[in-house]
């Protein structure tokens, strides 16, 4: 009687079952005649009602005091490279964010203050820090469009006969923005810009000293973006170098011109009272000390004087009392003697030893 097999199953016993899980092997009768036990369960929803979450209002930024009123340029000794800065000390970590990718090994990995110097800084009126922050933003947009947006000429040698610029030169030579950046800063406190908070209108005019008015020649640097404002926020540079600021073709009238060498340095009026009262305080706290160190001198020594009355008033009874027992009343020689009696009395023993045979 022949034995019927499934063909599956005639197929896997020809195959080694070695090595193989047994739970992946599964014949075909093994499946009949089970029932598969269905489950049902319920399941109860219930319905809430969840609010909508408010989203927070963006809040504005708080600034220091003060902040905004001076933009410090930094520009890099050997390559021309220039960055931006609110404070006179070059930070790196916003410094290196400033300096884009124009090749390989041509932006540093490091800032080194020993090779960065001051360019020039931005100083504006006291109380016009959103202002000076509106020139600082104009400022690194011009910065970046120059480092993306760049001419066709930065591709050819200016030399005769070099022809094309390799990508190294090239980078190096776009690194180099030190006379765009003077050119920028002209234009940027000329006003240029939509949006730029160097234009002053009529009715936000607070002091006189604060802006300049156009003359009807300075005119030609006016914009149609400015709506009605015909005057300008003044700005002073103050320079390391003052020919750096030939780079740039003209100044308006609102910027003044100073070197660093001719700066002197004065006080904030917040800083002034605390200041004249920390000289007061130092100085009232060198009176006390002076006056504690003599009150302390003059109380030790009126001590020192009671005790050294009182040791030597018990010392001589003392002596005296001595002197009495001895022969005729004389005083008795003091117990401790000088040390150079002594060491002379050791001699002259010694000397006296060795003359004896």
């Amino acid at each position: 009687m022949a034995l019927r097999t499934n063909s599956i199953t005639a197929q896997l016993g020809r195959l080694s079952l070695v090595g193989l899980p047994r739970t992946s092997v599964h014949f075909k009768h093994s499946s009949k005649g089970k029932k598969t036990a269905e489950t049902t369960t319920t399941t109860t929803t219930t319905t809430t009602t969840t609010k909508p979450k408010e989203k927070k209002k963006p809040q504005p930024p708080v600034y220091p005091p003060h902040h905004g009123e001076k933009i410090w340029i930094f520009h890099h000794h050997f390559s021309g490279m220039t960055v931006f800065s609110h404070s006179p000390v070059l930070k790196a970590k916003h410094s290196l964010l400033q300096i884009p990718f124009h090749g390989k090994k041509l932006r540093p990995a490091s800032i080194r203050k020993d090779q960065w110097r001051p360019l020039a800084m931005i100083q504006l009126p006291e109380g016009r820090g959103e202002t000076g922050r509106s020139v600082y933003q104009r400022l690194r947009e011009c910065k970046t469009l120059h480092a993306l947006s760049w001419p066709d000429h930065y591709l050819i040698d200016p030399r005769p006969g070099r022809g094309t610029l390799s990508r190294q030169d090239r980078g190096r030579r776009l690194n180099d923005q030190k006379a765009n950046t003077v050119a920028d800063m002209a234009a940027v406190l000329a006003g240029l810009g939509r949006g730029n908070k160097m234009w002053v209108a009529p009715a936000d005019r607070v002091a006189a000293d604060d802006v300049v008015a156009l003359e009807p020649a300075d005119q030609k640097i006016a914009r149609s973006d400015r709506q009605g404002a015909n005057a300008l926020v003044k700005a002073s540079v103050w320079w390391m170098n003052g020919q750096d600021r030939r780079y740039a073709e003209s100044w308006p009238p609102n910027v003044t011109h100073h070197l660093f060498s001719e700066a002197i340095i004065e006080p904030l009026l917040e800083e002034a009272p605390a200041e004249e009262g920390k000289a007061e305080g130092e100085e009232g706290k060198t009176e006390g000390e002076a006056e504690g160190k003599a009150d302390g001198e003059a109380e030790v020594k009126a001590e020192g004087e009671a005790e050294g009355k009182e040791e030597g008033k018990a010392d001589g009874d003392k002596d005296g009392h001595n002197g009495g027992d001895g022969e005729g009343g004389s005083k008795s020689p003091s117990r401790s003697a000088p040390a150079e009696l002594v060491a002379e009395e050791q001699l002259r023993k010694g000397a006296d030893q060795r003359a004896s045979p």
